[in-house]
């Protein structure tokens, strides 16, 4: 018996009922993932609702399809042991799921968990290293150096290109809204504001050292002859209700300011920090930190001592001032660094949070596909 033949009441019942199930399976694996990174919560929330959805549309019962792809705590735990081991494969972990029973899959999984670095570390000490000294081992840390980069250097033009960029499409999107071409031009930017914000997720991923997702929420649409179809008003449809279109746009918007004034104390400290460092070394070098045509003109105090020009106008550092300015600068990278660092987990979490949000599921519009294409 086909679809065709199946009344439409309990077509619909059907269609019901495996939405509950899809629901009620995925509150379980969130609640399994309680505690997990957010962006590996929803690669796993994503991996199975597409999976889940697919195998349903292709007409094998919900109970099956739960059955074939592992129960929400086998799932949780692959995941989590993936995450544990550092695996950087964008392979998802339920994929064993998908391709044996769930009893085989558990003995993996818990397999897998046994050997797990952190059962490892139970009975060998993690071995200490350089990055974990109080205070000063932030020196060793990469992403600190990276987070530098990324305030001192990267954010700042980028985050100006996706502020003009923003601006003048919407503007023009705006001025145009009571022609036939403003709706197409806001649809343009919400999805060129998304394409933005994964862009940068994976700057900020290198950068920052927080995880993005590795899964972009598909838009469920029609099984036809074996082929899930999406319609083109079912898509816009999405995008202009999505949280995350509306989000990205006020994330390009506003992160040109915070760039701006990241850049700016990021910059001074770092200049700061490196010139009262490079001022010693370059006198114990013996070359001049400056020079001045106006010797009897200048008076200038440098930690309490008094910089000198010679007869030729060199400015010489005083002995006095040199090992407070080489500790100073020492001091104040060392507080640079830390700040940065801090500010590179809260900047990151921020996008981490906008690609992460949950849309809502959204009835299907006048001119749209039947209501059971719904967004995942």
């Amino acid at each position: 018996m086909n679809s065709a033949d199946i009344p439409s009441d309990q077509s619909a019942s059907a269609r019901s009922d495996s939405a509950d199930t899809i629901r009620a399976y995925l509150l379980r694996l969130e609640l399994a993932l309680d505690g997990s990174d957010a962006a590996l919560r929803h690669d796993a929330l994503v991996d199975a609702e597409e999976h889940l959805r697919t195998a349903i549309a292709a007409g094998t019962s919900p109970s099956q399809a739960i059955a074939e792809y592992g129960t929400p705590e086998e799932i949780a735990a692959a995941y989590e042991t993936t995450a544990t081991s550092g695996s950087a494969t964008t392979e998802a972990p339920a994929a064993l799921a998908s391709a044996t029973s769930s009893s085989s899959f558990s003995e993996a999984a818990s397999g897998s968990s046994s050997s797990s670095p952190s059962s490892v570390g139970e009975s060998q000490p993690r071995k200490r290293k350089l990055r974990d000294i109080p205070i000063v081992g932030i020196w060793f840390h990469p992403v600190a150096w990276r987070a530098l980069a990324y305030f001192g250097i990267v954010s700042f033009p980028l985050a100006t290109a996706y502020f003009v960029w923003t601006v003048t499409v919407g503007s023009l999107a705006i001025g145009t809204v009571p022609t036939i071409i403003g709706i197409p031009l806001i649809v343009f930017l919400l999805g060129s504001a998304r394409a933005l914000s994964l862009f940068e997720g994976k700057i900020v991923e290198f950068f920052l050292g927080v995880r993005m997702p590795r899964r972009t929420q598909p838009v469920a649409g029609v099984m036809d002859d074996g082929v899930v179809t999406v319609g083109f008003w079912r898509r816009i449809w999405c995008w202009l209700r999505d949280v995350r279109s509306w989000m990205s746009l006020g994330y390009l918007i506003g992160n040109f300011p915070v760039s701006v004034a990241a850049f700016a104390v990021t910059f001074t400290l770092s200049l700061v920090s490196v010139v009262l460092i490079a001022l010693p070394v370059v006198d114990f070098f013996g070359s001049p930190i400056g020079h001045t045509d106006h010797a009897d003109e200048v008076e200038i105090q440098f930690f309490f001592s008094e910089v000198k020009p010679d007869a030729a106008g060199d400015l010489w550092l005083p002995t006095g001032a040199a090992i407070p300015s080489f500790l100073a600068g020492l001091v104040l990278l060392t507080a640079t660094l830390w700040l940065v660092r801090g500010m590179g987990w809260v900047y990151g979490h921020v996008v981490q949070a906008i690609q992460v949000a949950r849309p809502r599921p959204s009835s299907a519009p006048r001119f749209g596909p039947p209501p059971d294409a719904r967004t995942s």
